[in-house]
């Protein structure tokens, strides 16, 4: 138990798919800058990286991108406001 707690205690990635690992990773920044700006209106000036992430996500939503998002996943984003 005091191994898990310490890879859990430097963020050790319990999931194994990478894309799953990436997604949570922009999830995470999408997060911060909710709570450094007080919203989630990331524009491309701001942080291009992000803000084409966001994009991609409502395509995803949309079944318009190479991939469906995931349930859990939209959980995560409408528990920020995350604007469809």
């Amino acid at each position: 138990k005091s191994q898990i707690y310490l890879l859990e205690r430097i963020g050790f990635p319990w999931v194994s798919d990478r894309n799953e690992i990436e997604w949570q990773m922009m999830y995470d920044q999408l997060v911060q800058f909710q709570k450094e700006h007080g919203h989630i209106q990331v524009t491309l000036l701001e942080n291009r990286y992000l803000h084409e992430w966001m994009r991609y996500q409502r395509d995803r939503y949309k079944g318009t991108a190479h991939t469906e998002l995931l349930p859990h996943q939209m959980e995560q984003l409408e528990k920020i406001g995350f604007r469809w």
